[in-house]
């Protein structure tokens, strides 16, 4: 018996764990819940609290068994508008509560052409958002189905109205038309020139008083942007903009999501956009947000029109330079097609002669006594066109389609001439092509959720030639020839998906996916011989993430990141950005922003023998081209009160991975560089009535160091300026209207070699316009006459000079392409 007691013992304790271990059966064929609780209290001891009417409202069908008790109730309740509570051993039974959410969504237009208006401002409940590209907004809450919203759009009259919730509402504002003179809304606040966002480094611009500006049409576009603080204006610059002390290329202006490679700006009469075209223009000079990419410098994107959806419209314009022109009609009630043109039929440069001081010229090594001055004649040629088509359809529950094709040509050359002691010329040709198309579709989903599929394609083929000869002017015998060509060839492919998500009043996310190919080719050669050829292929998928949430009234967060992964570089690239914003007042608001940001193709330097700089495209490798890294510091302030506004902003940057090719007769080398640029933008801007005044001050500096500088030494960039200065005013004296705009800027460095400054001239320039319009039944009309750079200042552009050999030993330096004193005519009409 003493040998049983203990085998009795485990027996009993295996016998006691077995009925703890029990599993819980349920066994119902469409019984009421109410029943299936009975069953488990009676089987299983279990222990309920519920409302016996409500569970007899749900039928069961299950045959399943359970470990434990928690897990049996999860399953039975998980499907159910039901909750529990364990309390004591008690399961509480209790209906779910319901939380009702209220939505709103729409698409804010134009009230005149049914335009979509992009990236509008409103505030909903009090909460600030924007539009997306296409005016779409959503909107949730929680404690209200009433609404109040307030929309503003530069050049519309502000909207303030209440609604109740519901899908595809249609929100329509009416555009100031500062030309016409039977307005008669004047109980309404209108948006005019320039509007700072809640997020910092970002700036919307008012198209419809570019044509006010002192432009002849043409080129409103970016005279309109060159006016802007933290942009360069001095200088001229003809092929990029420089934001921010941001090089070549490192900046990217995008039309309907074609990335245009050249601005074709020279003497400021054209512009690479046709301003008949243009809808909305947003600039981000610094520390944006994570959806943008690709870039380390600023970003303008530029959305062009869909064409009126209402009547046909025709706009014709006429200078002494160029001809233009754009027509938009209907098709249907939900399409339209919108097509544009400009075309030069008059020379835009004469043949001059260009009197050169010899004080500039190394005389000791000239052959023989040389005159006072050099005589130099000139003979520039420019021609141009471009066209655009567009297509754009929508349906009735939101979703928007469209096609967008571009096209232009620009031709520029010029000869020069000497015919002294030895007969020299020089020919100098640049040719270029941009090609360009986009597909986008935008989709709005029933939940209020937004997506935007684009498919884009740009080229741009640039084809350049540097002939340069010198000869005895009695034997006619050459000893010195030089026949430099280059074509360079960049073409981009990119499609990308966006998506934002409404998650509640105080929150929605935004996501999306893009791919980008870029294929760059150099050819580049000397007399006939192939001295270069440079090929580069390279392909990313990135992707990109971002939070968007309001922590309470006027204070908002968003953080996010972009990454990419290069398949050349095998790599994954991480792009952190960070950005605040908080509206202390209806008047007072502050921001700033953080962010990482990569560029894997480049614009590189050439420095040739002649200390001449060019830029070509090329590919990141990681070799010798690295990847373009930047970081962006932003913080900014603004003040607005009744018309008038007081903004700054500075900024610190500093960007890693420049390359510069040195050439200096046999030897060649490829150099890395990095650069810090920091600045402070003040813009003060005031209206009276229709008459507006704005004055904008930008105080910069960008630095640089390459290899082959000494250790440590930073040097000024070639495009470092301190000050600059620029104030524009318009008057509204209907049906005349006068606008001046006035540039000063202290000035880029000259350099002889790397180090030392030879010059540093300033920028001085004044442009006036007087324009008149009128209108005879539904024609308007419009005569404008520009007064460019009334004072006759003799301006130096920004990398334009031109060396131009007197002989093998001597050469002086002539600034081509300036803004000379000129007045230009102007016609156009609008049926």
């Amino acid at each position: 018996m003493k040998a049983l007691s203990p085998l009795l013992l485990l027996f009993f304790i295996l016998l006691i764990s077995n009925s703890y271990a029990q599993k819980i059966e349920i066994n119902a064929n469409n019984e009421e819940l109410s029943e299936v609780f009975i069953d488990l209290r009676e089987n299983y001891n279990f222990q309920f609290s519920y409302n016996n009417d409500l569970l007899s409202n749900y039928l069961v069908n299950i045959h399943k068994s359970f470990p434990t008790k928690e897990k049996t109730i999860n399953f039975l309740l998980k499907k159910l508008p039901l909750n529990y509570e364990v309390s004591n051993g008690v399961f509480l039974i209790y209906p779910e509560e319901k939380i009702i959410q209220y939505r709103i969504f729409g698409q804010i237009l134009d009230k005149e052409s049914l335009e979509p208006l992009p990236f509008s401002h409103l505030t909903v409940n009090d909460q600030p958002m924007a539009s997306d590209e296409q005016g779409n907004f959503s909107f949730t809450s929680q404690t209200d189905s009433i609404f109040r919203i307030l929309i503003s759009h530069l050049g519309y009259f502000i909207e303030d109205t209440t609604v109740v919730s519901g899908d595809n509402q249609k929100f329509y504002l009416t555009a100031a038309s500062t030309d016409l003179p039977e307005v008669t809304v004047t109980d309404k606040i209108v948006q005019t020139f320039i509007k700072e966002g809640n997020q910092a480094g970002n700036i919307k611009l008012n198209t419809k008083i570019a044509g006010f500006l002192p432009t002849n049409n043409d080129n409103s576009v970016f005279e309109l942007l060159r006016m802007q603080p933290g942009i360069l204006a001095s200088g001229e610059q003809k092929n990029d903009l420089i934001i921010w002390g941001s090089y070549e290329g490192e900046s990217q202006v995008l039309f309907d999501n074609i990335t245009l490679w050249g601005l074709k700006n020279f003497y400021d009469d054209i512009g690479a956009v046709n301003p008949l075209v243009v809808k909305n223009i947003e600039v981000l000079k610094g520390g944006y947000e994570a959806k943008y990419a690709d870039r380390v410098g600023g970003i303008v994107y530029i959305t062009g029109k869909n064409g009126s959806r209402i009547k046909p419209g025709l706009n014709l314009t006429l200078n002494n330079i160029t001809a233009s022109g754009s027509y938009e009609h209907p098709i249907g009630k939900r399409s339209s097609i919108l097509m544009a043109f400009r075309q030069t039929y008059y020379n835009l440069f004469k043949d001059e002669q260009i009197k050169y001081a010899t004080t500039n010229v190394d005389q000791s090594n000239a052959a023989g006594n040389m005159p006072e001055y050099i005589q130099l004649d000139v003979a520039p040629d420019y021609k141009f066109h471009d066209l655009n088509l567009k297509f754009a359809t929508n349906w009735e529950n939101g979703d928007n389609f469209a096609i967008s094709l571009m096209t232009g040509e620009d031709r520029y050359s010029y000869d020069v001439t000497n015919d002294l002691y030895v007969n020299s010329k020089k020919h100098k040709f640049e040719g270029n092509n941009q090609y360009g198309g986009s597909i986008n579709y935008g989709k709005v989903w029933k939940n209020g959720n937004t997506s935007n599929l684009s498919v884009a394609r740009s080229d741009l083929n640039t084809k350049t030639s540097d002939i340069i000869s010198i000869h005895q002017t009695k034997t006619s015998t050459d000893f010195f020839r030089r026949d430099d060509r280059t074509y360079n060839n960049i073409k981009e492919y990119q499609a990308k998906l966006k998506n934002m998500f409404v998650i509640s009043e105080d929150q929605n996310l935004e996501a999306g996916l893009s791919y980008i190919y870029n294929d760059v080719d150099l050819r580049e050669d000397s007399l006939g011989i192939n001295v270069l050829h440079i090929n580069s292929k390279t392909d990313r998928i990135g992707g990109y993430f971002q939070n968007n949430l309001t922590i309470s009234n006027g204070f908002s967060i968003k953080a996010g990141f972009h990454a990419s992964y290069p398949i050349n570089l095998k790599k994954l690239y991480w792009e952190p950005r960070l950005s605040i914003s908080l509206i202390a007042t209806d008047r007072i608001s502050f921001n700033a922003a953080w962010g990482l940001y990569k560029q894997f193709i480049t614009k590189s330097s050439i420095v040739s023998d002649n200390e001449r700089y060019r830029y070509i495209w090329v590919g990141a490798d990681e070799k010798s081209v690295p990847v373009l890294e930047s970081i962006h510091n932003v913080i900014g302030g603004s003040y607005h009160y009744n018309g008038f506004t007081f903004s700054m902003e500075s900024y610190y940057k500093k960007t890693y991975g420049h390359t510069r090719y040195i050439r200096y007769r046999n030897f060649e080398d490829v150099v890395i560089g990095d650069s810090k640029s920091y600045g402070l933008d003040v813009f003060v801007k005031k209206d009276f009535g229709e008459h507006t005044f704005w004055v904008s001050y930008s105080l910069g500096k960008t630095e640089e160091h390459f290899e082959y500088f000494p250790e440590g030494y930073y040097r000024r960039a070639l495009h470092d300026q301190r000050h600059e200065i620029k104030a524009a005013g318009l008057l509204s004296l209907r049906p005349f209207y006068l606008s001046a705009n006035y540039i000063f800027g202290s000035g880029f460095p000259i350099y002889k070699r790397y180090n030392q400054v030879i010059a540093e001239p300033d920028y001085n320039r004044l442009d006036a316009a007087l324009i008149y319009k009128f209108s005879v039944k539904r024609v308007k009309y419009e005569l404008g006459v520009l007064f460019q750079n009334v004072l006759n200042r003799n301006n130096i552009t920004y990398e334009s000079y031109e060396r131009i050999p007197l002989d093998q030993i001597n050469s002086i330096s002539i600034f081509t392409e300036s803004v000379p004193s000129s007045i230009r005519f102007y016609f156009k009409l609008t049926i």
